[in-house]
């Protein structure tokens, strides 16, 4: 019975402790702007290197300062090795790869606010829903 009782205590506890983290409110950003995502991400695999390309979209809210910048996180065996920023609106680059490992590029368009669309305690750099490639 006390085992009973010590496993049920022990299952809420993480129950309620994983309940805790909801990565839709830490991504919710409440002073109303946003970014739209990449269009038409693709990408070609050489032997050593993924090619990837995008294209900016159109409908960029004017509260952005431009020239936008475009985040790729490399995720390498399911670790983060790094960030790549492409700046000035760049709509492609070549990463070196292992082809013995597998890859995953998340791509986010990112940029910050212009003096006007800054809000006193909010931030001012604001990033995309990120848009992923997988290479096995």
């Amino acid at each position: 019975m006390k085992n009973l009782v010590r496993v049920l205590i022990i299952a809420v506890t993480i129950t309620a402790i994983s309940g805790c983290y909801d990565r839709g409110i830490i991504d919710f950003k409440d002073f109303g702007h946003a970014l739209p995502s990449v269009d038409n991400l693709t990408y070609t695999k050489q032997e050593d290197a993924v090619h990837l390309t995008w294209e900016i979209p159109g409908d960029i809210s004017p509260a952005f300062r431009r020239p936008l910048e475009v985040s790729i996180q490399k995720v390498e065996n399911e670790i983060y090795r790094e960030i790549i920023i492409v700046g000035v609106e760049g709509t492609s680059r070549e990463i070196a790869i292992d082809p013995a490992k597998s890859y995953r590029f998340v791509v986010k368009l990112a940029g910050y606010l212009t003096d006007e669309a800054r809000e006193a305690g909010k931030p001012d750099r604001v990033y995309s829903p990120g848009k992923v490639i997988e290479i096995h």
